[in-house]
């Protein structure tokens, strides 16, 4: 079972790409300039660095196991 449920707020988001840099493999930006998560879940603790780095706070990271947001 996956840990972490990825949420993107993409009318907040504006393309920076820091977490795309923090967590590459679970983050991209797309032709529109907006962050993507190809996988909402993940197990990747990577996810909490690339949500806290984003600066207009568009990331927010849902623990699955004690449904508290994590980051």
């Amino acid at each position: 079972m996956s840990r972490y449920l990825i949420e993107i707020d993409r009318s907040a988001c504006t393309g920076y790409g820091v977490c795309e840099l923090e967590a590459p493999v679970l983050f991209q930006v797309d032709e529109e300039g907006i962050a993507v998560a190809p996988d909402a879940l993940t197990d990747d603790a990577t996810v909490l660095a690339a949500a806290k780095a984003c600066p207009m706070g568009a990331i927010r990271v849902i623990d699955t196991l004690s449904g508290r947001v994590a980051a």
